[in-house]
């Protein structure tokens, strides 16, 4: 009997690389991204091996997260585990700070994780054992230029999977991070681009130049590797963890 998963972000970069990672040992998967198109494609995919279950949710309406989980009751399913890959992106010095798109980034890259942890912890949508495994970043533990707001959300993210991991081991649900360094997605690529020109002036980048991540930038699926190793049986005595994936990056 396989397992059922929640993966946000499930569209793209992280997020589906984990969805093709994780299908082959799940009986059902609740897939949440904002392309009801792109979701119905994925359910396409694996018809008659995985039952999908896609979702259309905005992640930045904290109001109403619970709705993602109606898919449990429906179908009285309980999860085994989550994999929480939404997140916002965005490069910006301080001097141009914007203080709307700061908050907007707090709250999909930390607020909505502990809001669907919240939902997740519940006996009805999940079971004892299970595991959350969040996607961090390796930049939640550097300073780089143009990239306070979102080291800020990511490093707010690791501090709630380490708070959280000890309030949910009463059930024995495990919760960890996986921080990655530059992964090669095209959001990435467009970042990388932008950083470097932001330094201009010589300071170091969080750019996947050579000097800064020697190993080259990172597969999707190496990351995705990383997940189910933190949802399958193997793992079942961490929790509270960050792993990092920093391709030779020094911090």
């Amino acid at each position: 009997m396989g397992n059922n998963y929640l993966i946000t972000g499930a569209t793209s970069g992280i997020g589906e690389a984990c969805v093709h990672k994780l299908a082959g040992n799940a009986d059902g998967m609740i897939l949440v991204g904002r392309n009801m198109d792109k979701l119905e494609s994925l359910k396409k995919q694996y018809e008659g091996k995985t039952n999908i279950f896609p979702v259309a949710y905005d992640l930045f309406d904290l109001q109403h997260i619970e709705m993602v989980f109606d898919v449990c009751k429906a179908n009285k399913m309980k999860l085994n585990g989550m994999v929480y890959s939404a997140g916002m992106d965005g490069t910006w010095p301080v001097k141009v700070n914007d203080t709307a798109q700061m908050q907007r980034m707090m709250v999909v890259n930390c607020f909505a994780f502990v809001e669907m942890a919240k939902n997740f912890y519940k006996k009805r949508n999940s079971a004892d054992g299970a595991s959350i495994v969040a996607i961090s970043s390796i930049a939640s533990l550097t300073a780089e230029i143009g990239m306070s707001s979102y080291s800020a959300s990511k490093a707010a993210l690791n501090s709630y999977v380490k708070t959280i991991a000890k309030e949910f081991v009463r059930r024995r649900i495990r919760v960890n991070a996986v921080l990655p360094g530059g992964v090669s997605t095209p959001m990435a690529a467009e970042k990388g681009k932008l950083l470097e020109s932001m330094a201009g002036s010589g300071g170091r980048t969080d750019g996947n130049t050579e000097n800064v991540q020697p190993l080259g930038m990172i597969p999707r699926d190496v990351i995705a590797s990383q997940v189910q190793f933190l949802m399958s049986d193997e793992s079942v005595y961490t929790t509270g963890e960050l792993f990092t994936v920093g391709a030779g990056r020094i911090y």
